[in-house]
């Protein structure tokens, strides 16, 4: 079932502008960014149109638009960044299972010209008439609400850690 969302045609449209001028990943007014994931090559965005509750994008700071241009080191930090994500989203939604894939190039299906993985938890389908019939599924959690839920996992994870001892301390 495909469900008409007139603002989706904003996103499909910035396709064609190459660069980071008309780029909603780069200009970043219009992302809900998880500041605390974040490396020195990525950064974790709440999807403004989720898939399903949680659904964030693993998104490169720099402007890349195809897998070549991705340096050595930028994969090193692409795998940490995801690992933890990933860590985060299953503790906040209490699952163990994901999809995370990505779409090259407009037939695709991609709708920004900037690389980014879709990472999404799946939880045990509740099956109900809408999505039997349908294949319908209602997202409840807000773009808003995966950045807060998020935020507020990561500063409980933190506060558990152990704090180095500095010189003064010791």
């Amino acid at each position: 079932m495909r469900i008409l969302d007139q603002n989706r045609a904003n996103y499909t449209r910035s396709f064609k502008d190459k660069g980071t001028n008309g780029c909603v990943f780069c200009k970043k007014d219009e992302t809900v960014e998880i500041p605390s994931l974040k490396n020195k090559s990525w950064r974790i965005i709440a999807n403004r149109f989720p898939y399903m509750d949680g659904n964030v994008m693993l998104v490169p700071i720099r402007h890349i638009e195809t897998l070549e241009e991705i340096t050595d080191t930028e994969w090193s930090h692409f795998s940490q960044l995801l690992i933890r994500t990933k860590k985060i989203l299953g503790k906040v939604f209490k699952v163990e299972s994901f999809n995370i894939g990505m779409n090259l190039g407009p037939e695709s299906g991609a709708s920004i010209a900037h690389i980014h993985w879709q990472i999404i938890p799946r939880a045990f389908k509740n099956i109900t008439v809408m999505n039997t019939f349908a294949d319908l599924y209602i997202v409840s959690v807000s773009p808003e609400e995966t950045q807060r839920r998020l935020e507020e996992a990561i500063t409980q994870e933190d506060a558990k850690k152990p704090r180095k001892k500095t010189a003064r301390s010791a």
